[in-house]
C-alpha cells in the first residue's frame, strides 16, 4: 500500500463507549412484570437448551462466549427479581454491552424496548437504542431501523459522544451494506457527518465511505496489475463473469475467519462463472505467497504494494475486510458480501456446480 492512505482493520464486536453511570436516583417504575419475565425466561430456556446440545468448547473464544451467555442470562434473571435495584442501570449497561459485543440483538430486543419504555431518559438509553436499531436491521426492517437510528443521533448532545456515534454508525451502515441496503448506509453516513460537522475524523471517514458506496451501480474501476506469480491481470479480461474483488491481509482476523466461506463459494460457483481476485495489504509479497501456498488458495492474488497499480486507492478502500462484486457487464453490484450474504447473492446470480 502507498503511504497516502491508511487502511484500518474492520474489527467487529467491540462494546460501545458510554459515559460512566453515576448519581442515578431510585424512583418508582411501573412494570408489566409478567410479560417481561416471560420473554427473558423463555430466552434463558433456549440458551440453556443450546448449551446442553453444544460440544465442549475448543478455544478461549468459545469459553468466553459461553460465559458471556451465562452472564446475560443471570443479569436478566436479576432484573426480573429486582426491578428497582439501585444498580439496575449498571446491570442493563452490562447486559446490553454484551449483547452488542456478540450481535445478540434479536434475543435482547424485548429487554431494550422494555428499558426505553420504563426509563425513556435513563443513562443506558443509547445502548438500548443501539439494540432496537440493530434488532430491526437484522430482521431486514431497515426503514424502521433508520428511523430509530436517527432518533438516537438526535438525542446525542455532547462532543465526547462522537466516538460512540461513529462506532455505532459504522456498525449499522455495515449491516445495511451487507444486505444491499446502500441508500440506508449512505443516509447513516450523511446523518453522522451532519451531527459532527466540526470533526475532521468524522468528515474523513464519512467522505471515504460515501465515495465507496457511490461505486455501486456504476462501472468498476478498471485496472491492470501484476499478480504474485508475475502474470498480468486486467479486470476487462474478466468481462462475462462475476468477479469478487477481495481486499484482505494475512494479519486480519476477520479475513482469516471468512476464508473457508470464500473457498466454499469458489468451489460452488467457479465453474458457473465466478472469479475471485484477492488484493493483499500485507507489508511483504512473500507473506502473501507463503500464506496462499500453505492454504492452497486457487484464485488470483495481487499484492497491492508490488502489483504496479494501487487498487486500494482505485476502489476507495478505507478498512478491511472489503469486497466488491462486479457483474459480467463490469458493474459494481454489491459491497462487503460475507458469510451467508455472499452465498445468497451468488446463488441468485450463478448456477452452482453440479
Amino acid at each position: 500500500m502507498t503511504p497516502k492512505q491508511t487502511v484500518f482493520p474492520r474489527e467487529g464486536g467491540r462494546p460501545f463507549a458510554l459515559p460512566e453511570i453515576r448519581d442515578v436516583q431510585k424512583k418508582e417504575r411501573l412494570m408489566n412484570a409478567h410479560r417481561f419475565a416471560t420473554v427473558l425466561i423463555a430466552s434463558s430456556t433456549l440458551v440453556a437448551g443450546a448449551r446442553a446440545q453444544t460440544a465442549a468448547p475448543e478455544s478461549a473464544a468459545a469459553i468466553q462466549n459461553r460465559n458471556d451467555r451465562t452472564l446475560v442470562r443471570e443479569l436478566g434473571e436479576y432484573l426480573i427479581k429486582n426491578p428497582q435495584a439501585q444498580d439496575r442501570d449498571q446491570a442493563y449497561a452490562t447486559l446490553f454491552n454484551k449483547a452488542i459485543e456478540h450481535d445478540w440483538f434479536a434475543e435482547n430486543l424485548e429487554a431494550a424496548e422494555h428499558y426505553l419504555k420504563e426509563s425513556p431518559e435513563g443513562p443506558v438509553k443509547p445502548l438500548a437504542q443501539v439494540i432496537t436499531v440493530m434488532g430491526r436491521a437484522k430482521a431486514g426492517r431497515y426503514a424502521e431501523a433508520l428511523e430509530r437510528y436517527q432518533e438516537l443521533m438526535q438525542g446525542l448532545t455532547l462532543a465526547e459522544q462522537e466516538e460512540f456515534a461513529s462506532s455505532f454508525s459504522e456498525t449499522f451502515a455495515a449491516a445495511a451494506v451487507a444486505s444491499g441496503e446502500i441508500a440506508t448506509a449512505a443516509q447513516v453516513y450523511r446523518t453522522l457527518a451532519a451531527k459532527f460537522p466540526e470533526s475532521a475524523a468524522v468528515k474523513q471517514r464519512t467522505d471515504a465511505e460515501l465515495a465507496r458506496l457511490a461505486l455501486v451501480g456504476g462501472p468498476a474501476p478498471n485496472f491492470e496489475a501484476t499478480d504474485v506469480d508475475g502474470k498480468t491481470v486486467r479486470l476487462a479480461d474478466l468481462r462475462g463473469k462475476y468477479v469478487l474483488v477481495d481486499f484482505w491481509a494475512t494479519w486480519s482476523t476477520p479475513n482469516l475467519a471468512e476464508l473457508p466461506r470464500l473457498q466454499e463459494a469458489y468451489r460452488k460457483y467457479h465453474a458457473g462463472g465466478l472469479e475471485i481476485v484477492g488484493v493483499s495489504l500485507d507489508d511483504t509479497r512473500s507473506a502473501v505467497v507463503d500464506f496462499v501456498k500453505a492454504r492452497k488458495i486457487p484464485w488470483t492474488q495481487l499484492h497491492n504494494a508490488t502489483a504496479g497499480a494501487d487498487l486500494v486507492e482505485a476502489f476507495g478502500v478505507a478498512s478491511i475486510p472489503a469486497t466488491y462484486l462486479v457483474d459480467p457487464q463490469g458493474t459494481v453490484v454489491r459491497l462487503d458480501l460475507r458469510g451467508g450474504a455472499l452465498d445468497e447473492a451468488l446463488a441468485a446470480a450463478i448456477k452452482p456446480a453440479g
